[in-house]
Formats: C-alpha cells, structure tokens, sequence
C-alpha cells in the first residue's frame, strides 16, 4: 500500500468482498458516532446499542449495493444507521 490509510469507500468495497479487518476498521472509525445517532433517535442506550450492532451487521450484508459514484462512504454508512435507528 502507498501508507495512506484507505477512504471509507475503499473499506465498503473490501467489505463487500468479505474482508473481515475492512469491517473492523471501519467499525473503529464509526462505531460511537454511530452509537450517538442512534441515541439520539431512539433515547435509550440499550436500543441505540442494539440499532448500532444491526448498522454493522447491515453493512456487512448490503456492502456491495454501495455505489461510490452516489457520493463518500461515511454518506452511506449513515444512512445505513438511520434506517437501522427506525
């Protein structure tokens, strides 16, 4: 690699081809501002825990439906989270 971590794009596109450690990393990057999404939402932390541990499982799942010319990543990853968050 050039030692430039990879964009979130880039992560979803490992994912997607079931790259383990992509999902960790993007996980790492994303998992409190997920979580704080969520709480916000939905008010209890319990639910809010749950709903970020489905937005993780569904990007895991649905990977390959994100499509980087529609925009970055992260855009996608939240928008994952929201409709986990329901």
């Amino acid at each position: 690699m050039s030692g430039r971590a990879p964009t979130d794009g880039e992560l979803l596109v490992r994912i997607a081809a079931r790259d383990e450690a992509a999902l960790r990393e993007l996980h790492g990057r994303y998992a409190r501002a997920v979580l704080g999404l969520a709480l916000r939402r939905v008010g209890d932390r319990g639910r809010a825990e749950d709903a970020t541990q489905e937005t993780f499982a569904a990007v895991w799942r649905s990977a390959g439906t994100y499509d980087p010319s529609r925009g970055p990543g992260a855009r996608w990853l939240f928008a994952v989270a929201r409709n986990a968050a329901v």
